[in-house]
């Protein structure tokens, strides 16, 4: 048996008027729409392609007509860690019990867009209802964000924020493709970050760019009063799910971790 099992309805068919379509977005050159279980454990062991021009390419092109849902989105998953951060300054909660209870908070919403973002860079539709489609899989998610919080708590703990700088970028830059399979894959949050692992391993330099790309573009886009965050946010997004798509293509649809 492969890396997932079961299998749900796929968010997004059907015609809706707030869907963005596929329309001019086709599949990435080179990428496989679906990739069988078998042939994800092969891409772990063996690696994928992965060209920094390319993936910014499909992101640019599959961010047309998608920045409405996905800025929206943003904006739910900001509203509802402003929330979960006044209520927990006011009940006078710890600084890393309050970061846990965000991330608890907001798992849905970061799946869905996360998955929102490679649908697009697939060039499949979504839709804002699509971002809350992947609540089967939430505990798993939240597990994975609260390793990496873990991580980030204990480096400072051990060896000074400074120190531990590298231990947690390594750590960010090796799973950051555990969230995808988790909502994709069904994976548990154990195995989604050892498969994450494995996978980044082949492609780790070319990943790091990418982020450190990423990570300037979102900064220069705070400049102009934090305006550009509209484009350079959803862009991001995309940007991340196009990694994920050419490494390993989608699978048919949200699937419940095991």
């Amino acid at each position: 048996m492969g890396m997932g099992e079961h299998t749900h309805r796929r968010p997004g068919h059907g015609t809706r008027p707030d869907t963005v379509g596929a329309s001019g977005v086709g599949r990435p050159p080179g990428t496989m729409a679906r990739m069988t279980p078998s042939a994800l454990d092969k891409a772990a062991a063996e690696g994928f392609a992965l060209d920094l021009r390319t993936v910014l390419a499909d992101a640019a092109r599959a961010l047309r007509g998608s920045k409405r849902v996905l800025v929206a989105g943003a904006l739910a998953w900001l509203a509802i860690s402003v929330a979960v951060g006044w209520i927990t300054l006011v009940l006078g909660v710890g600084t890393e019990l309050s970061s846990a209870l965000g991330i608890l908070a907001t798992a849905p919403l970061t799946v869905g867009l996360v998955m929102a973002g490679a649908r697009r860079a697939a060039g499949e539709p979504i839709a804002f209802a699509d971002l809350w489609a992947y609540r089967s899989v939430t505990a798993h998610a939240a597990i994975v964000l609260l390793a990496g919080l873990l991580v980030v708590i204990g480096g400072d703990a051990l060896m000074g924020p400074l120190a531990s700088l590298p231990l947690t970028m390594a750590y960010g830059l090796f799973t950051a493709l555990a969230l995808y399979l988790v909502a994709d894959r069904g994976l548990p949050a154990g195995r989604a970050l050892v498969v994450s692992a494995l996978l980044v391993r082949h492609r780790w330099g070319a990943l790091l760019l990418l982020q450190l790309v990423l990570a300037a573009l979102l900064a220069l886009a705070i400049v102009p009063l934090g305006l550009g965050l509209v484009w350079a946010g959803p862009f991001a997004i995309v940007a991340q799910g196009a990694v994920y798509v050419r490494a390993v293509g989608l699978a048919d649809g949200p699937r419940r971790a095991t």
